[in-house]
């Protein structure tokens, strides 16, 4: 029986403890290719001590992994068996990456949003 599986959906399989993800089917992935991250590994297991930003091992490189605000995300931002959605980026003349674009983004940036939203009032 032949498998339908989704060439754009990748699990993590494996996790290092400097936060280097590594996908299954990682290898031919071209720019603008939707991305779907599962992560079978809970990082907290793996990962002691501060949160690390994510990288993915794409085509034989490491890209880092980014929110829809291009901010890097890190390991307590992502949930195991979850479905993230996205995109495998290569800008012209820039580094590529992965843009998840339903990640939470981190609590500093949403404090700083928070302030701003807060303080660009005009007290009504």
């Amino acid at each position: 029986m032949a498998c339908n599986c989704n060439p754009n959906v990748h699990k993590v399989v494996s996790m290092t403890t400097a936060g280097v993800l590594t996908v299954t089917n990682p290898n031919n992935i071209s720019n603008l290719d939707p991305f779907i991250l599962i992560m079978c590994i809970n990082p907290d297991n793996v990962i002691a001590g501060a949160p690390v930003n994510l990288e993915l091992t794409i085509n034989g490189a490491q890209v880092p992994l980014k929110n829809r605000f291009g901010l890097p995300i890190s390991s307590d931002r992502l949930m195991p068996r979850r479905r993230y959605f996205g995109n495998y980026i290569v800008p012209t003349g820039g580094d590529a990456y992965v843009i998840l674009l339903d990640t939470p983004c981190n609590i500093a940036y949403a404090l700083s949003s928070a302030s701003v939203a807060v303080t660009n009032t005009d007290g009504d």
